[in-house]
């Protein structure tokens, strides 16, 4: 009895496949990233618009606090 060899796939159509793995893999790191970002976009609105301050964490450990400003009067160059 022969041995049963298939034909080996096209280098094309591997290399096809790995493009559409990568893109579909870029999609999903884009896709779960821009989910992250619209939260944490949404909080810091939320937080200021309940007159909470919020604070911004640097990579470095830096911290800037946000708050809702005051309306300026006339006198400090406001409108």
């Amino acid at each position: 009895m022969a041995d049963q060899v298939t034909h080996p796939p096209r280098i094309s159509d591997l290399q096809a496949s790995i493009a559409r793995a990568q893109t579909q893999a870029k999609m999903d790191v884009l896709e779960r990233t821009n989910e992250v970002l619209t939260r944490q976009l949404a909080a810091i609105f939320d937080g200021i618009g309940r007159n909470e301050q919020v604070e911004l964490i640097y990579p470095n450990g830096e911290v800037v606090l946000i708050t809702k400003a005051r309306k300026r009067g006339e006198k400090e160059g406001g409108e």
